[in-house]
């Protein structure tokens, strides 16, 4: 199978193992990033300890984990919000109706069969409530987190 580094990896872990990973890899680029000390490697410079290939090299590799590490808080961050965190990220007003998103007939139908009918009424909702509404199930709660997600971008 040829490696395609474009491809996406979706894992599920406890929250605590998630915990130790972003912490390990910030403890790594933090070490890759710090500069030696003087007479800490032969191939530097006295005068300029940290400026050999060598360590130029795992510096920039450091930034690089920290780009990454950042990549998974922001991606953890976006999947762990609640449908209200999502909400409020729109930045529109409370009252707005429910018809003035790009939600699909389906989706806006099984809100409103349970009576939300604005995005405060949506915020007024748990998740878990969100799930137990009839005809919307997981696949159309995730078509409505991505829209708002969507809105909350633009």
């Amino acid at each position: 199978m040829a490696d395609n580094p474009d491809r996406m990896l979706t894992v599920t872990l406890p929250s605590g193992i998630w915990d130790h990973i972003i912490d390990r890899l910030g403890d790594y680029a933090d070490q890759a990033e710090e500069r030696p000390w003087l007479g800490d490697c032969l191939h530097c410079d006295k005068a300029h300890p940290g400026m050999c290939p060598d360590h130029q090299k795992a510096a920039e590799y450091g930034g690089q984990v920290r780009a990454w590490r950042d990549q998974i808080v922001d991606q953890l961050a976006d999947q762990t919000a609640t449908t209200a965190d999502l909400v409020r990220r729109t930045r529109k007003p409370l009252d707005t109706e429910l018809g003035h998103l790009p939600l699909r007939f389906l989706v806006r139908n099984a809100l409103a069969r349970a009576g939300i009918f604005t995005l405060g009424d949506l915020a007024a909702y748990s998740d878990a409530d969100l799930l137990g509404i009839r005809q919307l199930g997981p696949r159309r709660y995730a078509e409505l987190r991505a829209v708002l997600r969507k809105v909350a971008d633009s």
